[in-house]
């Protein structure tokens, strides 16, 4: 086998060595430093990434929290708000109305009042003219029971100047 020779073993192992030492020597001064670099880099990069991952996960968890707060926040304050408004609402709107009562109205509330009290009157002395075969007291007292019932339904002063009339009739029709 000629690779077997013995002159020519020499310089093929010689040769051999030397362009793998070469190789060698090539690849661990220019490429491993580089291919090394690449991977640290990606380590570095994976790490970032990871603790990246880890960083907007706290950042949306903290996100969440602070829209959950202020939306709890909103809340309340429009509840209060509301609940402002609505008494203030509704507080206006009983001074307004007590003072369109006493205003524009107080006309017509007398003379409401005065309709009764002729109504009553007159049922009164309708039954006054029916019951002449009744005791003048059983009566009388009957008359004042419906006045009085009048007069807790009624303000207190139209209702006094009716049951005086009507004592004041009762008297004259004597």
């Amino acid at each position: 086998m000629p690779q077997l020779d013995k002159v020519t073993f020499l310089s093929q192992f010689f040769w051999l060595c030397f362009f793998y030492l070469g190789f060698y020597y090539v690849i661990l001064k220019f490429y491993l430093p580089k291919i090394s670099r690449i991977l640290a880099l990606r380590r570095k990069k994976m790490g970032f990434s990871q603790e990246g991952m880890i960083f907007l996960q706290q950042e949306n968890q903290k996100v969440r929290e602070n829209y959950e707060v202020l939306l709890s926040k909103a809340l309340v304050t429009s509840k209060n708000l509301f609940n402002n408004f609505f008494s203030r609402t509704t507080s206006w709107l009983d001074n307004n109305v007590s003072s369109i009562n006493k205003m524009h109205y107080q006309n017509v509330n007398t003379s409401f009042i005065q309709s009764l009290g002729e109504t009553s009157l007159s049922q009164n002395l309708l039954f006054y003219h029916a019951s002449k075969n009744l005791p003048e007291k059983l009566t009388f007292k009957v008359l004042l029971d419906n006045l009085e019932t009048i007069k807790s339904k009624s303000s207190a002063t139209k209702l006094k100047t009716l049951i005086q009339d009507t004592k004041k009739t009762k008297k004259s029709k004597k």
